[in-house]
């Protein structure tokens, strides 16, 4: 029984690792994000000066919303991680 804890422990460990890098990568793109207040102009051209407020007020918050929901899981990733690794330690003897 504990050796088929072990491993899937080590199973989850090992899709956290993987996790993390798409976390990183996500991390990375958040900037790009900034790219969609180019739609503000068509917006103004076709909607009128509203539609191309709302469009510039939208692309931060959708930014810092990303931000914030990328930060959380990469933070809660390292934490499980964490747990994951000392209880791997707890049941492998060495």
């Amino acid at each position: 029984m504990g050796a088929t804890r072990a491993e899937l422990i080590a199973a989850e460990i090992d899709r956290l690792k993987d996790e993390a890098k798409i976390l990183e990568r996500d991390w990375r793109r958040i900037p790009f994000l900034f790219a969609f207040i180019l739609f503000a102009g068509p917006a103004h051209w076709i909607w009128g000066p509203t539609a191309a407020f709302y469009a510039i007020l939208c692309v931060p918050c959708l930014v810092i919303t990303a931000a914030y929901l990328i930060g959380v899981r990469r933070r809660e990733n390292t934490e499980l991680l964490g747990e994951l690794e000392g209880q791997l330690e707890e049941l492998e003897p060495g």
